[in-house]
Order: structure tokens, then C-alpha cells, then sequence
């Protein structure tokens, strides 16, 4: 991967953690992911107009599976955060994702990963199983806490992550980054708003207007704009499976803001954790 290509996903990675923090501290996480998506699509409204293209059949059945994945994907990371802390689901759940685009783009895209970005990969796998140990050589306790409901969404997530990932790669083939982005988080939306509404209806969605107010625009746009720039690095040419690992350098940057300023637990394991993770995405960039 070139440099530019590096610092453009480290970009994309910080912008990914601003929109789950704000997520993790939200009163209502269902209502506050309608408002950010909602606030996403106005704000990036101009995207459609001004850059508008048909896209073949393919590319719209590829657009609506990748949105129904990235729909589940926020069902679960929402529901994950309802008891888990922000340094322990986030990184359980971007972290899984790498292992699964891995065996994706390989299986799919016909891929094929050299020694040093399989080294790499492995590295933060192995440093994200790391921050979720509650203290050095706690293995069972690993056993234990991804039983309880918050790893297992975390893990779900993770999945979903991987699928839509997987999905967008070959998307962006086929229409421009930036429109296909768009698109693919207005039809998350869109999948969205029927069960929010049946899980709070609008009286809750305006409570959490009230309560968020603009945390949720800051979302959107941070969302929209993180993942708009990890589809423009895959359309340049970037392997998806380097790219979906590189990402995870937003584990780093969660593991921080939940220890020293969400107070959770855990700080050592999830340092070292997180610094295996640095030297996983340092390898790809080096050798990937």
C-alpha cells in the first residue's frame, strides 16, 4: 500500500471512533443512529446531484445486501454497548472483522495476501484478543466474558463487517466511490427506520433530538466521511483485506478514549493489546 493510501485509512480510522464514541454516551443508541444517518444524508445530499450515474442491476443488488448487513451491524453494536465498555466491544468488534475479509477477499475477489500482510493481519488479531483480557495470563476468564451478551453482539458485528466490506469492494467497481457510499448508508437508513420506530416510535426519536441534539450531526458527517474514504483507498486498488485490517488502527484510538476518558477498566492489556495492533498495521503498510 502507498503512504498516501496509509495516512488517508489512519484518517479514516480516527473519524470512525469520533461517531462511536458519541454513539457509546448517547441516551437512546436506536434513535441516535437514525438521527446520524438521517443528518448524513442531508449533509452529503449535494453527493447525488452533483455526481449522479445509473448503475447496472448488479450494482444496485450489490448496493441493497451491503446496506442490509450494515443495518445489522449497527442492531448489534448498539445492542452491545447497552453493557459493554467502549475498549473492550469496540476492538472485539472491529478486530474480528480482519479475519473474515481475510478469507472473504481470498474466496471471493481471488485476492491472494503476501507473507507480509498475512504477518500483519495476524498481529492485531492476536493483540485484539489481547485487550479483551481483563489482566495477563486471564485466559479462561477470555472463555467467560465473550459468553456474556456484549462480546457475543460485539462478535456478530464483526461478522457484519466483514460481509459488507466484502460486498463493497466489488460495489466500487461499479459505481464511484463517494455516490456508492451515499447510497449504501441512505438504504441503511432505510432499513433502520421501520424498527426504530417500532422500538421507540417518534415521540422517542424526538427525545433523543432533544438529548443529542448536534452530537448526532458530528456523527453523521464523521461516519459518512470515514467509511467514504476507506472505499476510495479499495477503489484506487488497495486489497480489501489490507485495508479492512489497516482500519483497526481505530482500536488504538478507542482502547485510549474508553481507559482515560470513559474510566473503564484494564488499562495495561488493553495498551499492550493495542500496541500489537500498531505493529500489525505498521507490517502491512511496510510489507503488505
Amino acid at each position: 500500500m502507498s503512504l498516501n493510501s496509509v495516512l488517508l485509512v489512519l484518517l479514516s480510522a480516527c473519524l470512525h471512533v469520533v461517531m462511536h464514541v458519541t454513539l457509546k454516551r448517547a441516551r437512546d443508541r436506536a434513535s441516535f443512529l437514525w438521527w446520524t444517518w438521517l443528518w448524513a444524508s442531508l449533509i452529503f445530499l449535494p453527493v447525488p446531484i452533483l455526481y449522479w450515474q445509473s448503475g447496472s442491476a448488479l450494482a444496485w443488488a450489490i448496493l441493497i445486501v451491503s446496506a442490509v448487513f450494515e443495518s445489522l451491524y449497527y442492531v448489534a453494536i448498539s445492542r452491545a454497548y447497552r453493557s459493554g465498555d467502549l475498549s473492550v466491544v469496540y476492538p472485539l468488534a472491529r478486530g474480528t472483522a480482519p479475519l473474515y475479509i481475510l478469507v472473504w477477499s481470498t474466496l471471493l475477489l481471488r485476492e491472494r495476501p503476501t507473507p507480509g500482510g498475512l504477518g500483519g493481519v495476524t498481529l492485531i488479531i492476536a493483540g485484539l484478543l489481547i485487550v479483551n483480557l481483563p489482566r495477563f495470563g486471564a485466559w479462561r476468564n477470555m472463555r467467560q466474558s465473550l459468553g456474556q451478551s456484549a462480546p457475543r453482539w460485539a462478535l456478530l458485528a464483526g461478522f457484519c463487517i466483514s460481509c459488507y466490506t466484502a460486498m463493497d469492494k466489488a460495489g466500487v467497481r461499479l459505481i464511484a466511490p463517494l455516490l456508492y457510499t451515499y447510497l449504501a448508508m441512505t438504504m441503511t437508513l432505510a432499513w433502520l427506520t421501520p424498527g426504530t420506530l417500532r422500538a421507540v416510535g417518534w415521540h422517542g426519536l424526538m427525545a433523543e433530538w432533544r438529548s443529542s441534539k448536534y452530537k448526532s450531526m458530528i456523527a453523521g458527517f464523521t461516519a459518512m466521511a470515514a467509511y467514504a474514504i476507506v472505499l476510495h483507498v479499495m477503489w484506487t486498488g488497495a486489497p480489501a483485506s489490507y485495508v479492512g485490517a489497516m482500519r483497526e488502527i481505530s482500536v488504538v484510538f478507542g482502547a485510549v478514549v474508553g481507559v482515560l476518558f470513559l474510566k473503564e477498566q484494564g488499562t495495561v492489556t488493553r495498551v499492550f493489546g493495542s500496541s500489537l495492533i500498531a505493529s500489525g498495521v505498521g507490517v502491512i503498510a511496510l510489507l503488505g
